[in-house]
């Protein structure tokens, strides 16, 4: 069986003790641009569906609240406490390998 049986979890034991259900994977949603000047920037991100939406500064969303924005990427706060970087998308490249 290979990690897509299990969500990509590398095998059924991670799967169900490290998964949580209802929760967005970071890992399908791309950070394709940000504008606007540099004390109050806004980022776009493309979700799994298809669908790129706004988000603004210190505004919650279901992902997290942004609690930086730059050119860099975008830096979320999530609902455990932990804070996740979003890289921007690395337009004219292929997926990631396997």
């Amino acid at each position: 069986m290979s990690a897509q049986d299990y969500g990509g979890a590398p095998n059924a034991f991670v799967a169900e003790h490290a998964t949580i259900t209802e929760v967005m994977p970071l890992d399908r949603i791309a950070l394709v641009g940000v504008a606007g000047p540099e004390d109050a920037m806004h980022a776009y991100l493309r979700f799994p569906e298809g669908e790129i939406r706004r988000i603004d500064l210190d505004q919650p969303t279901p992902l997290g609240t942004p609690i930086e924005i730059s050119p860099s990427g975008v830096v979320l706060q999530l609902a455990n406490g932990n804070a996740a970087f979003l890289p921007p998308f690395p337009f004219g490249m292929g997926p990631p390998p396997a």
